[in-house]
């Protein structure tokens, strides 16, 4: 019953962290080739900040429904699942604002 959840949560998050570290790589070309005509450095760290959020939900998905299911979770695995929870939500706070300041 355990291999029924954590199988299709490690593909999800592997396939985050791959389009996350797809979306740093290709900032710049994005924002070229489909961002507005504001401020084209701005929005690149827009799209590198919501990558940087990608891999963070992608680290607590890991922990919490792959790892936890096979291991038992201590106050360790609480900190960093905590930790990852506040780099995702202050990546995407800076997603927001660097793609609002880029326009």
């Amino acid at each position: 019953m355990r291999m029924i959840l954590a199988i299709p949560a490690a593909v999800v998050a592997a396939a985050t962290v791959v389009a996350g570290m797809w979306a740093w790589q290709q900032a710049q070309d994005l924002v070229l080739d489909y961002g507005a005509a504001g401020r084209p450095d701005i929005e690149a760290w827009a799209i590198r900040s919501a990558a940087v959020a990608a891999i963070a939900l992608a680290q607590v998905i890991l922990l919490t429904l792959v790892v936890g299911r096979f291991y038992r979770r201590g106050v360790f695995d609480a900190v960093l699942a905590l930790t990852s929870v506040i780099v995702f939500a202050l990546a995407t706070a800076g997603a927001v604002a660097c793609g609002l300041a880029g326009r």
